[in-house]
């Protein structure tokens, strides 16, 4: 993946990107928050052994409105399946999620129907892959979660379609079809996509990992730019480099649980747990 092993990693944000995570302010809910979050895949799922695999073993994590989380660890950690359960894709086995102090799952109790949808709206997720229908242009992929999911008028829909793309730097791009397009600019449309609906979070699972490498950084510019702009955001990453530069926080997952957490300049130059340590050293800092 790019990034792994590709140089020094400079810590600190630039000055287009807070610093100083947001505040707490005393009544208003988390953007997102999960606690005792425990999850076990059974035997078989994803090439997996006889036995059944416990992946998350009582996580608890708060993000509050503006701030930025980056979520590192080894592959297998946990990950993916952490940010997955945060948008209910993956139904926890115990624990509770919420968002913007609405609960939509606790100890397997799950809001469905117009629920879910709703909770969904609030907490956006771009995918490692793109998931984009070929048969439609950008400007319709990006506006179909609107007419189909949320009932908006199609000519809104596709008026707030095309301010995304231009958001995203694909005004020239509307009337793409997906294999016209090169990975990052469907990645660039998968995330206009999920900023239409005007999700108050959204979920970052590994937006770069199936881009070429040359590809990777017209992707991390979009997410540096929405970052400045103060979106809430949570992204699993391997680009230790880019987390340190937009991150309020890294938590570091290891087998399931929250190893380590903190400013960038904590965890990645300074880490405490000695299994952060053994995971950053692979990367020059600075």
């Amino acid at each position: 993946m790019s990034g792994e092993g590709a140089g020094e990693i400079t810590i600190g944000a630039p000055a287009t990107v807070p610093a100083v995570a947001p505040a707490v302010s005393p009544g208003v809910p988390p953007a997102v928050e999960v606690h005792d979050l425990q999850k076990t895949f059974p035997p078989h799922r994803r090439g997996r052994g006889h036995e059944p695999t416990p992946v998350l073993r009582g996580v608890s994590l708060s993000v509050q409105n503006g701030e930025h989380v980056s979520i590192i660890g080894r592959s297998g950690s946990g990950k993916s399946t952490l940010i997955r359960c945060m948008n209910l894709l993956e139904i926890p086995d115990a624990g509770v999620v919420r968002a913007n102090g609405v609960t939509a799952f606790d100890d397997g109790l799950k809001v469905n129907g117009r629920g879910l949808v709703d909770f969904r709206r609030g907490v956006g997720m771009v995918f490692q892959q793109f998931h984009l229908f070929p048969h439609l242009t950008a400007v319709e992929n990006v506006s179909l979660p609107m007419t189909k999911g949320i009932g908006i008028p199609k000519l809104e829909a596709l008026s707030r379609a095309a301010s995304m793309l231009r958001k995203v730097g694909l005004a020239d791009k509307m009337g793409s079809f997906p294999h016209e397009l090169s990975g990052g600019q469907q990645q660039r449309v998968a995330i206009a996509r999920t900023l239409a609906v005007q999700p108050k979070v959204v979920l970052f699972d590994e937006p770069t990992s199936a881009l070429d490498p040359e590809l990777v950084g017209e992707v991390l510019e979009v997410l540096r730019e929405l970052a400045a702009e103060g979106m809430t955001m949570v992204i699993v990453t391997h680009e230790l480099a880019f987390a340190a530069e937009v991150s309020h926080r890294i938590v570091f997952l290891h087998n399931g649980e929250i190893a380590e957490q903190g400013s960038p300049e904590q965890v990645l130059r300074h880490p405490s747990n000695p299994r952060t340590l053994s995971f950053v050293s692979q990367f020059g800092t600075k």
